[in-house]
């Protein structure tokens, strides 16, 4: 056994996704730790080839039976990453089944507490909540008042953490709190999670590189996007499996040399980001994301003072006739 972990997600539809991640992270990561695949309802047959690989195969316990929002319940088996039996690793790296890895992760295994990428570019943790109905929003509100809703949120595709943070209260609470919450949860066991770790370690957005999401909003074309982790997480056809681009080439060469994957033999990382590089490009997208939204930035606030003024509108119509014809003046659509 290695000191550390770095392990994926899959049920039955997914088991080329997990070659192809593992063998991404074996040719490009150099990965020094274990490897493990979370196995949900995967026949023994298709198991063996991880075995053979030497990647530890985990077989979870289904912890829910129907889909959570449009998420297969399969995504709840992260929660088994809190059971005191990954205790005997020191850091435990997750990545989705969904993701390409180009370089080290080295810097992952240096951190010091739960750790990943803001969700959305600092989306708040209130919009991972479906409040549209009347029961919803009961729900809602009794979550609204117990928890912090506005702090930022993360997304649960990229998490690392040290196995000390891990205490055996933590998978039942898991569970407890998933619970209370599907009937309004968005996002899966992300919703959960963000509820449970409100205090959490910001990683560099390269380590969790929406491709599709963050090309469109920086005008960057995908061709000449680079990360660390690649992490193709909009619509199925957007996903490297199902285009037909270099993307996909790329990810089927990856999986093509899954059959090589040799752990006995330790690789060297393809490529290495240092600090200076990772906070360079980090900043760089950030400030094209920044510019490209600026006319977006416009558009929310015409519509929510369209909206505004639309309410305002109708009260002074009501109790003030005078005030709102004189508004109707000065801003013809009042």
């Amino acid at each position: 056994m290695k000191k550390d972990l770095l392990v994926t997600l899959a049920n039955k539809n997914y088991i080329n996704q997990a070659k192809q991640l593992f063998s991404s992270v074996y040719w490009n990561a150099g990965w020094k730790g274990d490897y493990m695949l979370l196995a949900h309802e995967i026949p023994e047959k298709e198991l063996k080839w991880f075995r053979d690989k030497g990647i530890i195969v985990k077989k979870c316990k289904p912890l829910h039976d129907k889909k959570i929002n449009k998420y297969h319940p399969a995504v709840l088996d992260k929660f088994y990453l809190f059971t005191p039996e990954f205790k005997k690793w020191r850091i435990i790296v997750y990545l989705d089944g969904d993701i390409i890895v180009r370089a080290s992760l080295d810097r992952l295994t240096k951190v010091k507490s739960f750790s990943a990428v803001s969700d959305s570019y600092l989306t708040k943790l209130i919009y991972q909540f479906d409040n549209s109905t009347y029961e919803k929003k009961k729900i809602f509100d009794l979550l609204n008042r117990k928890y912090n809703l506005k702090i930022p949120s993360f997304n649960a595709g990229v998490i690392a953490f040290p196995s000390k943070i891990i205490k055996k209260e933590i998978f039942p609470e898991l569970i407890e709190l998933s619970k209370k919450t599907l009937h309004i949860d968005k996002y899966g066991e992300q919703t959960i999670l963000n509820l449970y770790f409100t205090k959490w370690k910001r990683l560099p957005l390269v380590y969790n590189f929406w491709t599709d999401y963050i090309g469109d909003y920086a005008h960057i074309q995908l061709k000449n996007l680079d990360a660390i982790i690649l992490h193709f997480i909009y619509f199925f056809s957007k996903r490297p499996w199902g285009r037909n681009d270099f993307i996909y080439d790329e990810w089927k060469e990856n999986l093509e040399k899954a059959e090589y994957i040799d752990l006995n033999l330790t690789k060297s990382p393809r490529k290495r980001w240092n600090f200076l590089i990772e906070h360079t490009y980090c900043s760089y997208i950030k400030l094209r994301f920044l510019i490209c939204s600026i006319p977006e930035f416009g558009k929310i606030i015409r519509r929510n003072f369209n909206i505004f003024a639309g309410k305002a509108g109708i009260f002074l119509k009501k109790y003030s006739p005078k005030t709102y014809k004189l508004l109707k003046k000065v801003i013809p659509k009042f």
